[in-house]
């Protein structure tokens, strides 16, 4: 199996280009295409940029050229429930387009919806089980301190549950009731993950998010994200993706 692996920031997966045996790299547009095998696996990695286009464009070249079976991301997320802390992991069973609403064409029977009409997308069984085992092993390597560049004080909660996206960066309370008010069940909120989950429904391909929770979405969101950005992220999502190709 091919796994396309996708991170938004450089400071998400790109460390782990470092474990990729025979490397090429492809510059196509904008992005930088690495691939190659880890573990005798297959992967193309590539960074995605912020947002909903960027992530559908990225998956998108990933499938159509490069013939990748899986999609996986790995980033960052804010919390939208009181019980999920910084640090914390979420694994995506299904992923919400928080900012898309068609609820005003309810009323017109003689439209036909091209394509999606709900934009909600369920993680396949097996594709959230090989993520959800890779985090869960993550976890139990930092408690066999495994490893030295992540602090041993580190112990995250795993969740799995679903993950609301939408192209903007959630950063006070308001921005939090707007999307809570719809998607109650919606555990933290990000920019890409049902982009390319809609993608993957296109494909009929299995695809896999994983969120680690960097801010509270509230109004000290900038501060909290970039802290965690510069401080932590890295040795986490690289760890976390390096397992998933064990």
């Amino acid at each position: 199996m091919k796994t396309g692996l996708i991170g938004a920031m450089r400071e998400e997966i790109l460390l782990l280009k470092h474990d990729i045996e025979n490397m090429k790299i492809d510059q196509l547009g904008s992005r930088e295409f690495y691939s190659g095998t880890i573990g005798g696996k297959e992967v193309v990695m590539c960074l995605s940029g912020w947002g909903k286009v960027a992530a559908a464009s990225t998956a998108t070249s990933l499938i159509n050229l490069y013939g990748v079976d899986q999609l996986v991301f790995i980033g960052l997320a804010g919390s939208m429930q009181p019980h999920l802390h910084i640090g914390d992991i979420v694994v995506a069973d299904r992923l919400i387009q928080h900012d898309v609403d068609l609820s005003l064409l309810d009323g017109f029977q003689d439209v036909d919806p091209p394509f999606w009409k709900s934009f909600h997308f369920e993680v396949l069984p097996d594709a959230g089980k090989r993520a959800l085992d890779a985090v869960k092993q993550f976890t139990v390597n930092l408690k066999e301190k495994k490893y030295p560049g992540i602090s041993n004080t580190y112990q995250p909660q795993i969740y799995t549950g679903a993950i609301g996206t939408g192209d903007q960066f959630v950063a006070s309370p308001e921005g939090k009731t707007r999307i809570s008010e719809r998607f109650p069940e919606v555990l933290c909120t990000e920019m890409e993950g049902a982009a390319i989950a809609q993608v993957a429904a296109d494909y009929q391909l299995p695809c896999s998010v994983i969120r680690i929770i960097s801010d509270k979405a509230d109004e000290n969101a900038h501060q909290a994200f970039a802290k965690f950005l510069f401080e932590n992220i890295s040795r986490i999502s690289v760890e976390i993706a390096r397992l998933m190709f064990v």
